[in-house]
């Protein structure tokens, strides 16, 4: 409920003429900065395609240019729902933006953020977004198929129809 309540908060600031109360936007986009740090709830929402966490990340994009840096930050490596590969690339330009040292780190060696990424990347509802960011991942040193990003980070196999 207060995830619901701070995305609605939040959605009127950014299409409001006048302003709104500064602590209260503050608490507002404090819950969805918390919300975007933890897993989507079971069902996540009914909007944008169910991708939780790229819900949220439009909905603090409504406040332009005063976007706070945190609360975008928390939603980078939550791209398990990303449908059309967008947040996919951005989490990757954000999170991995140099290749890694060859020979590639152990995944537990990787920063938290990072490792979120990876894992959601192995996990990914839609898994032609990861083929089509492939290269993406092969010029950055990671596995570049859903298979060997789940070996990567200790996972197993997923069914042949599904990747």
């Amino acid at each position: 409920m207060r995830w619901a309540a701070a995305t609605a908060l939040v959605r009127i600031a950014g299409s409001c003429d006048g302003p709104l109360d500064a602590g209260l936007l503050d608490r507002a986009v404090a819950e969805l900065t918390a919300a975007a740090a933890n897993p989507a709830p079971t069902p996540a929402t009914d909007y944008n395609a169910g991708d939780f966490h790229g819900h949220i990340e439009a909905t603090l994009h409504t406040l332009g240019t005063g976007v706070p840096r945190a609360a975008l930050a928390a939603c980078l490596p939550r791209i398990e729902r990303d449908r059309d590969g967008r947040r996919t690339e951005a989490a990757l330009v954000e999170l991995f933006p140099a290749p890694l040292q060859s020979p590639r780190p152990c995944y537990a060696d990787l920063p938290a953020t990072q490792q979120q990424l990876v894992h959601a990347l192995a996990n990914l509802e839609h898994p032609w977004v990861g083929r089509a960011v492939a290269g993406q991942l092969r010029d950055r040193g990671l596995p570049d198929s859903q298979n060997a990003q789940r070996a990567y980070a200790g996972l197993p196999p997923v069914a042949e129809g599904r990747q």
